[in-house]
């Protein structure tokens, strides 16, 4: 069984006293290959990791690494300097890793690489022979992200020759005499794009360029995507030879179009989030453009700060903040990793840095979880309103950022598109929205076949970078399409389906079971009003909540309210015209109410 909405997960290995602590279901990232480890860690020490997890009731996530683990690769093979990504000037690229290891850099290993495929593949039975549960492809950005500004390639002779073998299948006579590509069979995309003038430095600030600039850049794209993808479905494969159905999620930033690769393959996506301190962001924003995207692939995200997020922690301990992030996390439906112990930062020649909670400070809010899975499984975001996804228009984005000095990579922010600031927008507005995904050559399409009848508004940007068909199918919304300008004009169009009546800074998020008029409404309440000084949220009191009928065909009468610490109980609730009207005696950081 894959990932639930009420599962707690921890995010390392851990003893045994801390999965019961927490009252863990799951563990994220298994088998951590570590920084001073000289040679391959023991199969026994896996097994025994999982053993614990198992007597606790845990399903254990083992690991596939596809860049902590260049230590390995190292260890393994020989040759391993046959397998590293390579620029224009044929070196080998450095990744972000400070240290180290008999002598060598940091290398950022090709996933065309016959012999490094080998090794993640030995990897990947290691992990399953140690009797793992779920299995997790962690750093997944392959060589397809090194085609960016950062690292300024892949051209190893393995990508040289499958390229080659990419343009016999795909190019025909005419686009050969285009390009000219006077003989196919001696050809070395290297040497092509040499011999045209192109050094090292230029490549690195055009190749993010859309439409491509540089001569046969979109066709390696492709070749890069078909190879990554099937590399991603072969590790799902491999993984069912062990079991007869292994999940299988993925570290992937998919929100880019360079990651948003074999969907198809991954059950869940445990992923790593840029979290700010609280004196720049309070309720996070960019998690919710994440969690709507992985809504609309249908995905479900356990997710966690990336290691610097936590490094203000460690230095200002706020777990009160820590604990928004988590609720932020579960009111959308996914899952916040247990903070127990988290890695923040690594210099070379220093210790390890950790973030360490101390007990108390998250065990109640996974608790209440853990008491109440019937209000968090089974239910999806209400949307009244749907936003449209184009990921040609986030391609086009991050080519625009060139000139800005932008470097890919590693980014696991949300890309400040007019689709994020939308997001951004109506979520501080309480307008319950999704989004729908408008695909291309890389990524699937769901627009074309969606039913646009459910939603009270379909959201569409200028420019919009649609087909032909999928601008027809949004005109079939009639005087529902509503092109964003992010004026209160628009949003008064919108509609306001949510009120908050009482305090500020109160964000509400409807959840609901598609088809079932006879479930219970969950209605999630954040409270924001937050105190920097003393790490607490302010408690707000008679707080009203307004639903519009019109929002979902419904009224309700009765309500159950829900927060961590307290017991259930009947809150007022009642019609008041075309409105359903329930009155919170008082809200602390978060609560639940339930409609019937």
């Amino acid at each position: 069984m894959a990932l639930k909405r009420s599962d707690v997960v921890i995010t390392r290995p851990c003893s045994m006293d801390v999965y019961r602590r927490y009252r863990a279901t799951a563990l994220g990232w298994g088998f951590l290959p570590e920084p001073d480890r000289r040679g391959l860690p023991p199969d026994e020490e896996m097994m025994r990791d999982v053993d614990e997890a198992h007597r606790c009731g845990v399903k254990f996530q083992g690991r596939v690494e596809l860049d902590a683990d260049w230590m390995g690769m190292i260890d393994f093979d020989s040759n391993f300097m046959e397998s590293t990504v390579r620029d224009l000037n044929d070196r080998p690229a450095i990744t972000w890793w400070e240290h180290r290891y008999k002598g060598h850099p940091p290398y950022f290993f090709c996933t065309n690489a016959p012999a490094y495929r080998h090794y993640l593949l030995y990897q990947l039975r290691r992990v399953m022979q140690a009797g793992t549960d779920w299995l997790m492809i962690d750093s997944a950005i392959p060589t397809i992200a090194s085609l960016n500004a950062r690292y300024g390639g892949c051209f190893c002779q393995h990508c040289m020759s499958g390229f080659r073998d990419f343009l016999r299948e795909n190019l025909s006579a005419a686009d050969l005499r285009t390009w000219e590509i006077a003989d196919l069979e001696s050809f070395n995309y290297r040497e092509y794009l040499l011999a045209r003038g192109y050094s090292d430095e230029r490549y690195r600030a055009e190749i993010l360029a859309f439409p491509p600039v540089i001569p046969l850049a979109g066709e390696y794209f492709d070749y890069q995507w078909k190879e990554v993808n099937s590399l991603f479905r072969a590790f799902k494969r491999y993984a069912q030879e062990f079991g007869d159905d292994v999940p299988m999620s993925s570290n992937s930033p998919f929100y880019w179009a360079e990651f948003m690769y074999a969907v198809d393959a991954h059950d869940f996506y445990t992923n790593e989030m840029q979290y700010l301190p609280p004196e720049d962001d309070i309720l996070p924003a960019d998690p919710v453009y994440t969690f709507k995207l992985a809504d609309a692939l249908g995905r479900l995200l356990a997710i966690t700060g990336v290691p610097r997020a936590f490094e203000p922690c460690r230095l200002n301990d706020r777990p009160g903040h820590i604990r928004l992030w988590i609720a932020q996390a579960y009111a959308h439906g996914h899952v916040f990793m247990a903070p127990d112990k988290m890695w923040t930062l690594r210099f070379a020649g220093e210790p390890d840095r950790w973030y360490h909670s101390k007990p108390g400070d998250y065990e109640p809010i996974y608790h209440f979880i853990r008491d109440y899975p019937e209000l968090f499984d089974g239910y999806e975001s209400f949307a009244a309103v749907a936003l449209i996804f184009s990921n040609q228009a986030v391609r086009q984005y991050l080519g625009d950022r060139l000139s800005g000095g932008h470097l890919g990579g590693q980014n696991r922010s949300a890309p400040r598109t007019d689709l994020a600031e939308a997001c951004f927008a109506l979520s501080r507005a309480n307008l319950p929205f999704c989004i729908i995904v408008a695909g291309d050559d890389w990524v699937d399409d769901r627009l074309l076949a969606a039913d646009l009848s459910p939603y009270r508004a379909m959201l569409r940007f200028e420019p919009s970078f649609l087909s032909v068909d999928q601008e027809t199918k949004l005109r079939t919304a009639g005087d529902r399409l509503i092109t964003w300008s992010g004026n209160d004009e628009m949003f008064d169009r919108l509609g306001r389906h949510v009120q908050v009546l009482g305090a500020e800074n109160i964000n509400v998020q409807l959840r609901h079971k598609p088809g079932r008029a006879d479930a219970p409404l969950i209605v999630h309440l954040l409270n924001s009003n937050y105190d920097l000084d003393t790490d607490q949220f302010s408690l707000v009191r008679d707080v009203q909540v307004e639903i519009a009928k019109e929002a979902l065909d419904r009224s309700f009468s009765r309500a159950t309210m829900y927060a961590p610490g307290l017991a259930p109980r009947a809150i007022d609730c009642r019609v008041r015209g075309s409105r359903t009207v329930v009155a919170v005696p008082e809200l602390d950081m978060w609560a639940i109410i339930k409609l019937e």
